[in-house]
């Protein structure tokens, strides 16, 4: 039963984090800047200190305890961390939700699983489970090759069009003109660093163990023990996005926008919840997923995410009027993608 519990939140996770995208485009009046800076502090601030003290008790005596190594680790992958952050927020933007949650997130998955595998169980990588994880991250990395592959020629056949690829006029009010090739690979590139880079903070949790062991002690859930750890290292991570949406903010005299329209902070609030809703459950179900819960539980919960990005971005229209190799091309990623799911849910199963 604990081993279906942690499938169904890590599959859960992925949903709602996959689907947060979407309402991005829904934005008419403020630009970028403005919905980042509100997103930054609601998802990687507010949020999660709220959700932590609500749900841990005695949770100032923890942080109290805790010594210096035990704060500035995760806060320090936190703020590497926050630069990939900002490279998905830029690369939403400029590629769309199918390109840019493709390979960000499928870089992410890969380098996720991997690293805490090699550091902390490397003796499971030649047993059973561990050759199904390494099988399903092959697959994965197909997959999302197939996808930016997509991606690429769906830049260009939109462009010949005469229209953005991500953002339509009549969706957003950050709509845009296609990218050049050079442009295009140069987000390719930023999406694919910032892929690398997301994984600290699943390496913060990993090695954050003793947060964990002191929240435990004063009560906490298990469950629920992971939590303590995100005010501290998504405070790192808010330093560069809210320092980047503030200079962008002044250098375009986009202050203003906050006023033309405040309803629209309905938006990026709705994305930030969803976000950390996602980043809360994922993290809940490493605890009942078993010694690999780390590993695994990432695993299932990116790839679930990939396939709902992909799925938001059909709806909205990010793949109309394009040429049916295009289509194929595509959706033989996501079926790559499906079955990484199933390669890794069989490793965990051989696990325990």
């Amino acid at each position: 039963m604990p081993l279906l519990t942690g499938f169904v939140l890590a599959l859960l996770a992925g949903v709602i984090m996959g689907f947060s995208g979407w309402s991005i485009k829904l934005v008419r009046v403020w630009k970028w800047e403005n919905f980042w800076l509100v997103y930054a502090i609601v998802s990687l601030i507010i949020a999660p200190t709220v959700l932590a003290y609500i749900l841990l008790p005695h949770l100032n005596q923890v942080y109290a305890s805790l010594t210096p190594h035990e704060i500035l680790l995760p806060f320090g992958l936190g703020l590497l961390w926050g630069l990939a952050q900002l490279g998905a927020g830029v690369t939403l933007y400029r590629l769309g939700l199918a390109v840019s949650g493709a390979v960000l997130n499928g870089v992410g998955v890969a380098v996720g699983t991997l690293m805490p595998l090699f550091m902390l169980h490397s003796s499971v990588l030649l047993q059973k489970s561990g050759l199904y994880i390494l099988f399903g991250i092959a697959v994965t990395v197909t997959g999302v090759a197939l996808c930016g592959w997509s991606g690429y020629r769906r830049e260009g056949q939109a462009k010949s069009q005469g229209r953005g690829a991500g953002f339509s006029s009549s969706e957003s009010a950050m709509a845009q003109t296609g990218s050049t090739p050079k442009q295009y690979i140069l987000y390719l590139s930023i999406a694919v660093i910032s892929g690398v880079l997301s994984s600290l903070l699943n390496i913060a949790l990993a090695y954050s163990t003793g947060i964990l062991d002191k929240v435990r002690t004063q009560g906490g859930r298990a469950a629920w023990a992971p939590f303590a750890i995100w005010p501290i290292a998504l405070l790192g991570g808010s330093v560069v996005n809210v320092a980047y949406s503030v200079y962008l903010l002044s250098k375009n005299k986009s202050w203003g926008y906050f006023s033309m329209k405040y309803g629209e902070v309905v938006y990026p609030t709705l994305m930030a919840l969803m976000w950390m809703g996602g980043i809360a459950l994922y993290s809940s179900s490493t605890t009942f997923l078993g010694t690999l819960g780390v590993s695994i539980g990432f695993a299932l919960f990116t790839i679930t995410m990939i396939i709902c990005g992909q799925s938001a971005a059909v709806i909205t229209g990010e793949w109309s009027l394009m040429e049916r190799s295009i289509y194929r091309s595509f959706y033989m990623g996501i079926f790559f993608l499906v079955l990484a799911v199933i390669a890794i849910g069989t490793a965990n199963y051989y696990q325990q």
